[in-house]
């Protein structure tokens, strides 16, 4: 029912218009209209900052933040509060440290978890370096001028036209492709007519010619599963894509862990080397699928908000009223609810594992990773870490030494400004252990390199020989005082498929 929320504040700011005595109300012009509507954003995000921020205590008075001062006449509207959003993240800092905690070591310029969207659909924040927008539902990667599939949803063109990993593209339209620009500057071509042709060889060594036409699809998150068997072992692989909404990974995920029930799986390989994150419900719903039937009843994890808002003192919050499924606002008694009226105290927000399918005895877990595992993710491997034998293999695009996840413990529900979606970092989210953060990411126990000519599941990815070989094992690969080789790395141009983050959707919240 509550599915979204609609913010009705009214701000202290006031912005004054200076209009001529001798000119008529509908003759106001347009700028200093955009610019009122700009400036009270402005001041709402900053507002929202102080009730419902993670870190709301570090954050200064709005005298001194001065959110005026990131108008800039001309500017584009999102890149505004973007810029006011980044300078209230380099607020924060880890004490020990003095070290930001939102700082993105992937992109300094912007914040690690907060953000604001546009509420409509805008093409050109979809393409950038790793975010390759396209219908056709694949993602490339490209070493030594060599470019390959990485993977494609099944549920795509690509997909269906049987495409998958490791597929070598040698040309586009007919016109040889063997370097990152030379495919950037065709694959730009063929996106804008809609029609693709690709010469592909697959792994055999065969050439063939495909032909895609641009679709819309419903996303599969799965992007491949197989049962693998080692030393009378059947274990069980899931190469898991994106936390899509439940409604779309129940009918993808509930299948896999049946046929793994079916055939007596006792190990799995969980591969989320990929995978940036999704919704929260989600977690829960593939946690249960994974988890043994004994820990029924016992505690997944729990969201920790700021003190402000345990304590229900959040008073802005009053000011934002929650919405039925027809964008609605929901009646109490005469009187609509809003967002002060949940419960964000840590009882009210504790899950707990509900098994009730998937295979009743799961004895190890293999989570592949990546420095790109993120949200979503990691907190699927936290939740079973205090409760499982899991094992993290983390591979990489330059078989580095170390591999450690994204690091995003924090969730966020978003709260809407006009025609933006704000996205602050709300709750800290920390498993049954209430083990510290990792927002550092989280380590893995091996590294090896991400191959990206093998297929998911494929017996020669090394990866999957570590799993099936275990540590014990020389045939494990394991990354053990070895020097790191020198290698180029792999340019990633993902399809903008994965969604990013811990989301939970407001009707999942609790009132008080």
């Amino acid at each position: 029912m509550m599915t979204r929320v609609l913010g009705i504040f009214l701000l202290v700011f006031t912005f004054n218009m200076l209009v001529s005595c001798n000119k008529r109300e509908d003759e106001v012009p347009e700028i200093p209209i955009l610019r009122k509507k700009i400036s009270e954003n402005l001041d709402s995000i900053f507002l929202l900052a102080q009730g419902v921020y993670l870190w709301n205590d570090q954050l200064p008075t709005i005298d001194h933040f001065n959110p005026q001062r990131f108008y800039i006449q001309g500017a584009d509207e999102i890149s505004i509060y973007r810029n006011e959003i980044f300078e209230i993240t380099r607020y924060p800092k880890i004490a020990e440290t003095n070290e930001f905690i939102e700082f993105n070591p992937f992109n300094p310029t912007f914040p690690k978890y907060s953000s604001i969207v546009s509420q409509k659909f805008e093409n050109t924040e979809r393409n950038s370096e790793y975010n390759l927008y396209n219908p056709f539902g694949l993602s490339i990667g490209i070493t030594d001028n060599t470019i390959r599939l990485i993977y494609v949803d099944l549920n795509s063109p690509s997909g269906k036209a049987g495409l998958k990993r490791g597929d070598q593209i040698v040309s586009i339209n007919g016109t040889p492709v063997d370097s990152k620009q030379s495919f950037l500057d065709q694959w730009k071509k063929a996106t804008e007519h809609s029609f693709i042709k690709f010469e592909i060889i697959n792994g055999n060594a065969q050439k063939r010619e495909v032909r895609l036409n641009a679709a819309i699809y419903q996303p599969n998150p799965v992007l491949k599963n197989i049962i693998l068997e080692q030393d009378n072992k059947k274990i069980g692989y899931l190469a898991y894509n994106s936390f899509t909404p439940l409604s779309n990974s129940d009918k993808y995920l509930s299948p896999v862990f049946f046929t793994f029930e079916q055939n007596g799986v006792r190990e799995l390989i969980i591969d989320l080397r990929y995978n940036q994150g999704g919704y929260q419900t989600t977690v829960n719903f593939l946690a249960n699928l994974i988890a043994p039937a004994v820990l029924n009843g016992k505690a997944m994890y729990s969201e920790h908000y700021n003190k402000q808002m345990q304590q229900g003192r959040a008073e802005i919050l009053k000011h934002y009223n929650l919405l039925d499924e027809n964008n609605e606002p929901i009646d109490n008694n005469g009187r609509p609810l809003t967002l002060f009226d949940i419960d964000y105290s840590v009882q009210a927000n504790i899950s707990y594992f509900e098994k009730y399918e998937g295979p009743k005895a799961i004895e190890k877990i293999y989570f592949i990773v990546s420095n790109m595992t993120a949200s979503a993710s990691e907190l699927l491997i936290n939740v079973l870490k205090p409760y499982c034998n899991v094992k993290i293999i983390g591979v990489s695009e330059k078989d580095q030494e170390v591999i450690h996840t994204y690091g995003k413990p924090v969730g966020f529900f978003d709260i809407p400004i006009k025609d933006f979606d704000l996205y602050l970092s709300m709750y800290e989210l920390k498993n049954a252990q209430n083990s510290e953060g990792y927002f550092k990411g989280i380590r893995a126990d091996y590294s090896v390199l991400d191959d990206i000519k093998s297929d998911f599941g494929s017996e020669s990815d090394p990866a999957i020989i570590f799993a099936l070989n275990d540590h014990n094992s020389k045939k494990g690969l394991i990354r053990n005082n070895r020097s790191p080789k020198k290698l180029d790395g792999i340019s990633y141009l993902f399809n903008n498929d994965r969604l990013s983050g811990n989301f939970k959707e407001v009707k999942d919240l609790k009132l008080k």
